[in-house]
């Protein structure tokens, strides 16, 4: 039950009281029509505006939510591996071949030879997290926490990722987590 419909609830359930001690009292108070019909009135109201108020949706707010790792899954959905990224501005997804520095190493991976040297970016800005494909040959696939679509990026595009997102490089699937 969220505040506002608490808050409702509670002044309908003073209203109540007022009113059952305004009958109870009748003869002793001088305007108590007046009280049973403001109280009567606005407990009705107050009871109304709680009954009728939408409830608030379960679901997490991923805005809310700010990513703290990424997490390499099996086909079985376990974790293979989890990189912490918070505190970054900056993330380069890719393999490892000496010559170059990557965060986010994919080179013992399953389907490494799916990954480019440097894949993709992952940039912070403004407090959220883009990520950015390299112009790499298998691309960039993003699955939306709560859709079930997988969107293909456009190459040197970035786009916007949240909590509980997954990305698709190549065949690895890394889980955006908070």
């Amino acid at each position: 039950m969220n505040k506002r419909r608490s808050i409702d609830l509670a002044i309908a359930l003073v209203c109540l009281a007022v009113f059952i001690i305004t009958c109870v009292y009748s003869n002793q108070i001088r305007i108590y029509k007046i009280i049973l019909w403001l109280s009567g009135l606005s407990m009705f109201l107050f009871f109304l505006a709680a009954v009728l108020e939408k409830p608030e949706k379960k679901r997490l707010d991923t805005a809310k939510r700010k990513i703290r790792e990424l997490v390499l899954l099996s086909e079985e959905d376990t974790e293979l591996c989890v990189w912490d990224i918070y505190g970054k501005t900056a993330v380069v997804i890719g393999r490892d071949e000496r010559e170059n520095q990557v965060d986010i190493d994919l080179n013992t991976s399953s389907y490494a030879s799916m990954v480019e040297v440097e894949h993709a970016v992952m940039n912070f800005s403004s407090g959220n997290w883009y990520i950015e494909d390299l112009g790499s040959k298998n691309g960039i696939r993003i699955k939306k926490e709560g859709d079930k679509r997988i969107y293909q990026l456009s190459s040197n595009t970035p786009c916007k990722v949240d909590c509980g997102d997954i990305l698709y490089i190549g065949f690895n699937r890394l889980l955006l987590r908070d």
